[in-house]
């Protein structure tokens, strides 16, 4: 095939996962290799504080008081640095009294941790720890929070709170962390019911934004 500059050449329709385009061998400068979009995308990543998104495709619910893994929401495959996460979540309960509880886990070692999980609280000066699905500013705009320097699983450590102001509706919350890792593993976050027997529900559409901060 004749050499064709590359102003010359026709545009493709969509870029795919797969294309690959053309790269110079950093430690031999005469040889020309190819890389996929794929490739280039997780170089970005692990470099360049690129972020990877991940969301949640069907419901998750847990009616106990045990944690399980929120797996969709979960980040493979880390390596050693920092990381700054942040899930929000779509989340109901069945029961005004009962809360969701929240751990950030780390498959690997953990050298710092701080994570926080945060909502809408009803409440005019301060926060109720009741979640709110509509909060109007007028009569109530209280932010409630909490924080933790460890990690967990089946026993999460984000919660428990008062409950939700309105059963079966979508609330939003954040959970956040700042984790530095010391080896390759598994960044998740975990969930549980306050109240056993008593459904709480993360909803689809709620997703998790990993980024490598060093």
């Amino acid at each position: 095939m004749a050499d064709t500059k590359i102003s010359a050449l026709g545009a493709i329709d969509l870029v795919a996962a797969g294309d690959k385009v053309g790269v110079a061998d950093a430690s031999d400068l005469t040889v020309s290799k190819s890389a996929t979009f794929t490739q280039i995308l997780d170089f970005l990543r692990a470099n360049n504080g690129v972020p990877t998104v991940v969301h949640l495709g069907s419901d998750y619910t847990n009616s106990t008081t045990t944690g399980t893994e929120i797996t969709a929401l979960s980040f493979a495959g880390l390596v050693a640095g920092t990381y700054h996460v942040k899930w929000i979540v779509f989340m109901q309960s069945v029961a005004t009294t009962t809360s969701p509880i929240f751990g950030v886990n780390y498959t690997g070692t953990v050298t710092r941790m701080s994570a926080h999980a945060r909502f809408p609280s009803a409440g005019v000066t301060a926060a109720t720890g009741q979640i709110e699905d509509v909060n109007n500013p007028t009569t109530g705009a209280v932010w409630a929070y909490s924080a933790v320097t460890t990690a967990s699983t089946t026993a999460p450590n984000l919660g428990p709170w008062t409950g939700v102001v309105a059963a079966n509706v979508n609330c939003q919350l954040h959970i956040e962390a700042l984790v530095v890792v010391s080896d390759t593993g598994d960044l998740e976050l975990w969930a549980a019911s306050e109240v056993a027997t008593s459904v709480v529900t993360i909803v689809t559409g709620s997703c998790g934004i990993l980024t490598r901060v060093n």
